[in-house]
C-alpha cells in the first residue's frame, strides 16, 4: 500500500473527498447521531471541508470543517470518537497524510504532515506532477499591463517592484497552465531589441518579442473605428466633461475635453459585468489605450474554435486603469471572458527600488 501511495500524486481534491467520506460515515454508518440524512443534505464534498490558504491560519490548520457543518451532522457538533479516529488515521491513494487535529470553536481543524508530504513528492514521484494533460483544456491569454507602452515601452529603470512581481507571476502562471494542458499566450509583444526584453531574458522569462520595425497599426485602426462606432460612445461636450475616477482624473478632464469618450458604467451595467469599480464613469480613449487593446486583439487572433480566457495580471497601482482597459475592449466588441489578478505592493523600507536596482 505504501508504494502505491508514493506513486499516486497527492491531490487536495482527493483529500477533501476522503475526509468528507470519513466525516459523514459514507461507507460506515455512524450510530447515535440522529442524523441519518447527512449524505443527502451534503452531496458535495466541498461543503464539508474548507482548505485554508491564509498565512495566519496555515500556522495551525490546513483543513477546517466549520462548526456549522458539524452541528448539522452531529448533535451539538460533537464528533464521535470513532469518526474522529477514522479522520485522523485517513490513508489512501492521492490523500495528504494527516498529522493531527482537534475540535475547536471554529470547527474541526486538521493539520497535514507536511514533512511526509514533501518527502512523498520528492521521492521519485515528481514526474506525475510535471506531466502535462493529454487533452487541451482551453486557451488562456496572460496580459501584463506593466509591460504595455505608456506611451513608451517600459524599461527596467521605470518598472517598479510591484510591476516586476506581476511579470514574474504571469510567467509562473503560464507555466502552470501549460502543464495542465492549456494553450497559453502572453501579451503584449515586446520589441526584441528593447531593454526590458533583454532584462526579462536575464531573469529566465521567455516573453514574446517582435522585430523593432514591426507595427500593429492595422489592428489599432480597427480598434479605433470599433470604438468610434460603439453604441457606448458618448456624444456632446456636456457629457464628455465627466470622467471616471483615478489618479489622473483632473488632468484627463482638462486635457481631453471633447474627444472620443466611452461610457464605461453603461457597458458593465448593460452587459451584466460583475466586480468592476462602481466609480467608473466616462473614459477618454487615449493612443496608448488603443495600442493596449490592439495588443490584446493580436494575442487572441490565432485562437480558433474556442473562447479564450484573458487574465489581466496587474499591480494594485495599475488596477483602476486596467479595469478601464478591460471595459473599453468590451465596448469595442470583444467577447472573451476577462479576469483580473491584482497583486499587492512590494514594500522596501527606507527606499524605493526599481526592477533594475533590485536585480543588481
Amino acid at each position: 500500500m505504501e508504494n502505491i501511495e508514493e506513486l499516486s500524486p497527492l491531490r487536495i481534491t482527493a483529500t477533501v473527498r476522503a475526509l468528507s467520506s470519513a466525516l459523514r460515515g459514507k461507507r460506515e454508518h455512524v450510530h447515535g447521531t440522529g442524523r441519518g440524512k447527512g449524505d443527502r443534505m451534503f452531496p458535495e464534498p466541498e461543503k464539508l471541508w474548507f482548505k485554508e490558504s491564509s498565512a495566519k491560519n496555515l500556522r495551525n490548520r490546513d483543513f477546517l470543517s466549520p462548526s456549522t457543518m458539524l452541528n448539522t451532522l452531529y448533535a451539538g457538533g460533537k464528533v464521535p470518537p470513532a469518526v474522529m479516529s477514522r479522520v485522523l488515521s485517513l490513508r489512501g491513494s492521492g490523500v495528504l497524510p494527516v498529522a493531527g487535529g482537534e475540535v475547536m470553536g471554529e470547527g474541526l481543524r486538521l493539520r497535514v504532515d507536511r514533512v511526509a508530504s514533501f518527502r512523498a513528492v520528492l521521492a521519485g514521484g515528481t514526474t506525475e506532477y510535471l506531466k502535462p494533460s493529454s487533452q487541451m483544456e482551453g486557451c488562456v491569454v496572460l496580459n501584463c499591463p506593466a509591460l504595455h507602452p505608456k506611451p513608451n515601452t517600459p524599461t527596467p529603470d521605470t518598472l517598479s517592484l510591484g510591476q516586476l512581481r506581476t511579470v514574474l507571476l504571469a510567467n509562473h502562471i503560464g507555466t502552470l497552465f501549460r502543464r495542465k494542458g492549456f494553450e497559453v499566450y502572453f501579451c503584449p509583444t515586446l520589441p526584441e531589441d528593447s531593454d526590458v526584453a533583454t532584462f526579462l531574458q536575464a531573469l529566465g522569462i521567455d516573453w514574446p518579442t517582435a522585430p523593432a520595425n514591426w507595427t500593429n497599426d492595422e489592428r489599432e485602426e480597427k480598434i479605433q473605428k470599433a470604438l468610434e462606432n460603439s453604441p457606448y460612445r458618448e456624444k456632446g461636450t456636456e457629457r464628455g466633461r465627466r470622467t471616471s475616477g483615478g489618479g489622473g482624473r483632473k488632468a484627463v478632464e482638462e486635457e481631453n475635453e471633447g474627444g472620443l469618450r466611452i461610457n464605461l458604467k453603461q457597458v458593465f451595467q448593460e452587459e451584466g459585468l460583475l466586480g468592476y469599480d462602481p466609480t467608473l464613469g466616462t473614459c477618454k480613449v487615449h493612443r496608448d489605450s488603443v495600442s493596449h487593446l490592439a495588443q490584446l486583439d493580436l494575442s487572441t487572433a490565432d485562437i480558433t474554435g474556442t473562447m479564450a480566457t484573458v487574465l489581466h495580471v496587474t499591480s494594485c497601482q495599475d488596477e483602476f486603469r486596467q479595469q478601464q482597459i478591460a471595459i473599453l475592449w468590451r465596448a469595442s466588441g470583444a467577447t472573451h471572458s476577462q479576469r483580473h489578478l491584482v497583486c499587492g505592493p512590494v514594500k522596501t523600507p527606507g527606499s524605493h527600488l526599481t526592477a533594475a536596482q533590485y536585480l543588481q
